[in-house]
């Protein structure tokens, strides 16, 4: 367990620090972090039969996402990436990503607050309309902040493995 939990580590700092190197677009970089994401996080009740990955208004990163994850599994459940049209809702997502044009961010994120769901964003402000995670680009590189009072709001608790890689975190308001 420590050794898998080593190699996740080891590989979201490459990411991290990857995002410049050629093969990698900055879609790529943020589907494998919202594929690795989920083991860094404390759920209150066990996944269903599939973890699903809900992606507004980003279809790029759906697309690379669904590429990356066919196959695979995500706690021990099949990936499902489910495309979010407007609309739609992310009910029964464990993952929202919410893309950087979509002005619908505080409302998805409103919609599931109080559920177990990691809301991941990729807008500057992010963190104040409810998402939990938010991608931000520094010299070029993919990185990400985190809220850690929305992450409770949630019930889910974010590893300090996960929280040691993040630029910014906000933390509790207690």
């Amino acid at each position: 367990m420590l050794r898998a939990t080593l190699t996740l580590l080891a590989a979201l700092a490459c990411l991290a620090g990857g995002a410049r190197a050629q093969s990698a677009t900055e879609e790529e970089v943020k589907a494998a972090f919202l594929y690795k994401f989920p083991a860094f996080v404390e759920w209150p009740e066990r996944p269903p039969a599939a973890f699903v990955i809900a992606v507004a208004d980003a279809e790029d990163v759906a697309s690379e996402l669904a590429r990356l994850s066919e196959g695979r599994d995500i706690l021990g459940r099949r990936v499902m990436v489910k495309p979010l049209r407007k609309g739609e809702s992310a009910a029964g997502a464990q993952v929202l990503f919410v893309g950087r044009e979509s002005a619908r961010l505080a409302e998805l994120a409103r919609s599931v607050a109080g559920t177990p769901v990691l809301v991941v964003s990729e807008s500057p402000g992010a963190l104040d309309q409810g998402s939990l995670v938010n991608f931000v680009l520094l010299e070029g590189r993919v990185r990400f902040e985190v809220a850690l009072d929305s992450a409770e709001r949630n019930g889910l608790r974010i590893s300090p493995r996960l929280l040691a890689l993040a630029t910014r975190v906000r933390a509790s308001r207690r």
